[in-house]
């Protein structure tokens, strides 16, 4: 392979959570929400570290349930960004919980709070404005063509916005080629090819390059490969699958194989402590199943 894929959740948390790929960070904040980002502090930094213990104990499939996040915060406010590759359940309710989430998160924190004449803090003056950009390889807005749609606190009886800008939340569709700005196609091409053209930005060409294969450490490399075998062996699995259902035989077969898989990825969920409600949506399973699992 040239690269490894731009939207799987290696090549994602490398470009963008990377202690040296800062300025790529700043450069998708600044092109999608026209802000500056100064001083970033990326929490959970990359780490080849957690997919090596993934590959060694044979558990490549969870990171099919993981989520491809990236959480950061800088001078003014925090940052979160998700890649959303196929469509789930619920997902409306998701991408406003963890902004909002984020946003509640700041509540009295140290360091952040307005202090009075009478030395007393105002708690909530420590909360500050989060922005959210959710990248999806589907269509999840019918009947518009525009890529990018970003979404704030606003009363559209008056044609007025809050007056502050403390959350604001944007969907970036790879299906759609409608664009706003030459960067934000830059951005599209890049999530959907790995490849830029020469006249994208520095930075833009920086998270191409660092996804070639030739740029990847032995150790990512082994990961990579060993994601995409996975990806390749489930995928077959489907198709397969899909092809001899009308067999009873190997269908019922194949289900109880499938079964006891999906039963493997839930216990190693439940080891690294994701939410049931989370391991529910991804794998289809009743919360009495999960339960019985844990």
């Amino acid at each position: 392979m040239d690269r490894i894929s731009p939207t799987g959740d290696l090549a994602f948390k490398k470009v963008f959570a990377s202690e040296e790929n800062k300025d790529v960070l700043g450069g998708l904040i600044r092109d999608y929400f026209e802000i500056t980002a100064e001083e970033i502090t990326i929490e959970n930094p990359y780490s080849i570290d957690a997919y090596r213990e993934f590959v060694n104990n044979k558990e490549v499939a969870v990171l099919r349930h993981t989520l491809t996040d990236v959480s950061a915060s800088f001078k003014t406010a925090d940052f979160i960004s998700e890649l959303q590759v196929k469509k789930t359940r619920f997902f409306d309710e998701r991408v406003l919980y963890y902004p909002f989430e984020r946003f509640c998160k700041n509540y009295s924190k140290e360091g952040r709070m307005v202090i009075g004449s009478d030395g007393k803090p105002f708690r909530y003056s420590s909360l500050r404005p989060v922005y959210a950009l959710n990248i999806l390889g589907y269509t999840h807005f019918q009947n518009d063509d525009e890529a990018l749609r970003i979404f704030e606190m606003y009363d559209p009886k008056r044609n007025k916005g809050f007056g502050k800008e403390l959350l604001r939340i944007g969907f970036f569709e790879l299906t759609k080629t409608n664009v706003e700005t030459a960067n934000q196609q830059h951005w599209h091409d890049y999530f959907t090819t790995g490849v830029v053209m020469p006249d994208a930005p520095e930075y833009i060409k920086k998270a191409s390059r660092t996804i070639e294969f030739v740029n990847l450490g032995e150790e990512e490399r082994t990961v990579a490969l060993a994601i995409e075998r996975a990806q390749a062996i489930h995928d077959a699995e489907i198709v397969s699958s899909f092809l001899d259902g009308k067999d009873e035989g190997r269908a019922e077969g194949r289900t109880e194989g499938r079964t006891e898989g999906i039963y493997a990825v839930v216990r190693n969920l439940l080891k690294r402590n994701r939410p049931i409600d989370e391991i529910m949506e991804d794998t289809g399973l009743t919360r009495e199943e999960v339960e019985k699992l844990k």
